[in-house]
Formats: C-alpha cells, sequence, structure tokens
C-alpha cells in the first residue's frame, strides 16, 4: 500500500515539473521586434524667406492725363492714333479757328488803339489840356482792351490741342467734324499717359494697412507674362479709406523694364513685409499635428525622434519655425506619417 502511494506521489511531481517547465518556456520566449519602416530623409539646412501681404492690383501710369478742348467748335485736323508717342508741346488734334482768328484780329486792333489813346492822354494830362479823369478812363480802356485782347488770344490758342509731356495716346475719342465743347464730352477727346513710368493700386483692408510702409519691396507678376517677375517698391500708402470702404490704396511703383504692360492689367502683387537671409524654413506638408502640438521627425542612430516645432509665418508651401534643430540634423520627409517617437528605420534612397 505505501509502495503505491509512493508512486502516486512520483507521478504528480513528474507532471508538476513537465507543467512548470512548459510554463518557464512560455515565459521565457523572445519577444519579435517590429520591422523598421521604410523613410527618405534629407538635411537641414537654413535658407532664405519671407512674409508677405499678396492682394492683387491694377495698373496705372503714374502720369495720366485726359484732354480737352478749352475752346468750342468743330474738329477740323486730328493728328494722332492710339498708341502714338508723342513729343511735349506737339499738336494733337484742333478745332475750326476762322471766328477766333476774327476775334482775335479785332481785339489786337483794340489793344494797340487803346495803347495809342493813353500815350494821347498822357500828354493832354501833362499839358493840363484833359482832367485826371478822363486821363483815368483812357488808363481803363488800356486795361479793358488788353484783358479782351489776352482772352481772345487764349481762346484762339485753345483751338489746338497740345501734349503737355511726352508719353503715349491711350485712348480717342475724337474724329473731324464732330462738335466739341469745353466739359460736354461724356469721354475725354484724348487720354495721354506716360507708359514708362506704371505704377499698380493695391487695396489693403484696415487690419493689415498698418503693416505696409513706404520704401517696402514688391514681386509683381501677370498673367499674360507668366515668365517674368516685376519689380516694384511701396511708393504711396492711403491715409483714408476709399470710397467709404474699409480699404485703403497703396501705390506700388513698378521699377526696371515694364515694355509690353498694359493700363488695367491685374496684378498679382506680394509686398514684402519682413525678409530673412538665413531662416529655418520646412514644407508645410512634413508637419504634423496631434490635437497638442505640431512636430516633425528627425533621426538619431537609425531611429525616429519626434520634435516639437512652432509655426511662426506661412508663404505659400513654406513655414518658418522654430525648433530645438540645427543645421545638419537629419529630417524624415517620406514616410513621416507612419513613425512613433523611437521607431526604428530603414532609411532609403
Amino acid at each position: 500500500m505505501k509502495s503505491f502511494k509512493l508512486q502516486i506521489l512520483i507521478i504528480i511531481s513528474v507532471l508538476g515539473l513537465i507543467l512548470f517547465s512548459g510554463c518557464s518556456k512560455r515565459a521565457e520566449a523572445p519577444k519579435v521586434e517590429a520591422r523598421p519602416i521604410p523613410v527618405a530623409v534629407d538635411t537641414v539646412a537654413l535658407q532664405s524667406f519671407q512674409i508677405d501681404y499678396h492682394s492683387i492690383g491694377r495698373v496705372v501710369s503714374e502720369t495720366q492725363v485726359n484732354l480737352l478742348f478749352q475752346s468750342a467748335g468743330q474738329v477740323d485736323s486730328v493728328w494722332v492714333e492710339v498708341g502714338d508717342h508723342v513729343a511735349q508741346d506737339q499738336r494733337l488734334a484742333s478745332i475750326k479757328t476762322d471766328v477766333y482768328q476774327t476775334m482775335f484780329t479785332q481785339a489786337h486792333s483794340m489793344f494797340e488803339k487803346a495803347k495809342r489813346d493813353l500815350e494821347s492822354s498822357r500828354s493832354l494830362f501833362e499839358s493840363k489840356v484833359i482832367s485826371s479823369d478822363q486821363y483815368e478812363l483812357a488808363r481803363i480802356g488800356l486795361d479793358n482792351a488788353r484783358a479782351a485782347y489776352t482772352q481772345a488770344k487764349n481762346t484762339l490758342d485753345n483751338a489746338i490741342l497740345t501734349a503737355p509731356f511726352d508719353g503715349w495716346i491711350v485712348a480717342k475719342n475724337l474724329n473731324v467734324g464732330e462738335l466739341v465743347a469745353p466739359g460736354a464730352a461724356m469721354q475725354p477727346p484724348l487720354v495721354l499717359a506716360d507708359m514708362a513710368h506704371l505704377k499698380i493700386i493695391v487695396p489693403v483692408p484696415e487690419a493689415r494697412i498698418g503693416q505696409i510702409e513706404v520704401g517696402q519691396q514688391a514681386q509683381v507678376s501677370f498673367k499674360t507674362f507668366a515668365d517674368r517677375i516685376f519689380k516694384g517698391q511701396v511708393l504711396r500708402v492711403g491715409l483714408a479709406p476709399k470710397d467709404f470702404s474699409n480699404n485703403y490704396d497703396v501705390e506700388v511703383r513698378l521699377n526696371g523694364d515694364v515694355s509690353g504692360l498694359k493700363l488695367g492689367l491685374i496684378a498679382d502683387v506680394h509686398i514684402v513685409l519682413k525678409y530673412y537671409d538665413q531662416a529655418l524654413v520646412l514644407p508645410l506638408n512634413l508637419i504634423q499635428d496631434d490635437g497638442k502640438s505640431q512636430f516633425v521627425f528627425t533621426t538619431k542612430a537609425g531611429l525616429a525622434v519626434r520634435k516639437d516645432i512652432v509655426v511662426e509665418a506661412l508663404t505659400g508651401s513654406q513655414a518658418l519655425i522654430t525648433a530645438e534643430i540645427e543645421p545638419g540634423d537629419i529630417l524624415v520627409v517620406k514616410g513621416e506619417h507612419d513613425l512613433k517617437d523611437g521607431s526604428r528605420l530603414d532609411i532609403v534612397e
């Protein structure tokens, strides 16, 4: 009986050892490490960055005038067409002058006669032949004749429209045979503009106008000249809102070659508010956000290292940042969305 009990105890002990050995083996089984995540990397380098104000504007000339006849009459000559370059004082158009020439001739004769009459009156007055009142009447007569002569001359001169400065004819609303009168036309007969000196009128809202200053640089582009970037500079900043709005007009003068530009073209304008020659700049698509902070991943010893960042400014697809990142650090530029801090990396080309 004792022998049977001993056999049972031996069997139970063996089974316990077997079970304990199996559990130990399972507990000591090695962990399977996560496979490295394939990523692409690039070296961090400082680069230039600018903060700008972006808006659209319209091309105008720095010097543009509507040319109007100051005398009424019928147009008898037009010597220019749209697109013509004209010089200062060049004759552009005229009205018939028959009546004005006659008036001028008469006024000139009366003026000359009044001068002679005054000389005669002076001699008679000095000889005490006439009174001082009579002499004064002669002097007044000369003043009146001079005024009539001056008016007749101006009227005759104004029958010819001339260019007040060198420029280009940009609009023509005038034909031979038409009747014109000062201020009567819905459109000016001729419009003259200096196309060598152009500027952009840019509307800037009240919230941003305080950032704009005279002298700031600007880059200007046009859809019709996709391969050209024009340089500009802020010329004037409006002091009052435009047309009861909250926008202020800012004038950006175009520098350099402006050949080919037309008045009224819509311009894409970037006014440079601040420029950094060397700054920490990253592509916006690399920046991740977990709701608490923004971050990117760098690498160290084959592992991903999360770096929290602060975005200071955005321009297009680039972000100016501050972070514990130095030039020369290795930045993950592809595969970053699959990473966690400490992930093993498989760096591929």
